[in-house]
């Protein structure tokens, strides 16, 4: 395994970073600056579901993992990178029934890799429903996504969050693939361990095997 030339697909996070549509902008508020002070500070305000962020059953269901008791083994390992970018609108089951999917952590590599991300896009590459559970009923146990969500357009259903976190299915949301090729990789995606919480950004490399 070559770790001497990681693949960066994190967001970057900033006041600039695109985030879902009634969220608040991330703020880095410039508490102190040199030279007039000593040292460089700076104070973080977010969403927990800002830029890169792995999504725990917790968002959903109350009784289940928040972000930090999620296993590490979900977020560390040998991965798979699935190519859809000839989907126009939705993925689904057909999309995905001749992939020879062989690891239980996969990341959906879509055209939303190569959105600038200067605007939310309400025509975003989704997932449908069979999709989702075609993917359940394999045993996948972490699946990454290249947007802010799976759900069509602007939907607060969260049918697709649903059929995946009420079974414990980690996510990984926000990533950008676009300089993956379909084929495996070993994967750490590390989220900040804040406690009791239903999401928490993260940074995700992968490295080629």
């Amino acid at each position: 395994m070559n770790f001497a030339n990681p693949i960066d697909i994190s967001m970057s996070l900033n006041d600039q970073t695109l985030v879902w549509v009634e969220d608040d902008q991330p703020e880095l508020r410039k508490v102190a600056r040199q030279p007039e002070a000593p040292v460089n500070f700076t104070w973080l305000s977010f969403g927990a579901h800002a830029g890169t962020h792995v999504d725990a059953p917790y968002y959903l269901f109350s009784n289940k993992w928040t972000a930090d008791q999620i296993p590490l083994s979900r977020l560390i390992g040998k991965c798979q990178v699935l190519d859809l970018t000839d989907v126009e609108k939705e993925i689904t089951f057909a999309d995905l029934k001749n992939k020879k999917i062989f690891q239980d952590k996969i990341l959906l590599k879509t055209r939303n890799s190569f959105d600038p991300l200067t605007e939310f896009h309400q025509q975003h590459i989704s997932l449908s429903k069979d999709a989702a559970e075609f993917l359940v009923n394999l045993d996948i146990k972490t699946v990454g996504y290249d947007y802010q969500t799976f759900e069509p357009g602007l939907s607060k259903d969260n049918i697709i969050h649903n059929i995946f976190l009420s079974k414990d299915v980690t996510l990984i949301d926000n990533l950008r693939l676009r300089d993956t090729q379909e084929k495996e990789y070993f994967l750490i995606c590390l989220p900040i361990k804040v406690t009791g919480i239903d999401a928490a950004p993260a940074r995700a490399v992968l490295f080629e095997i």
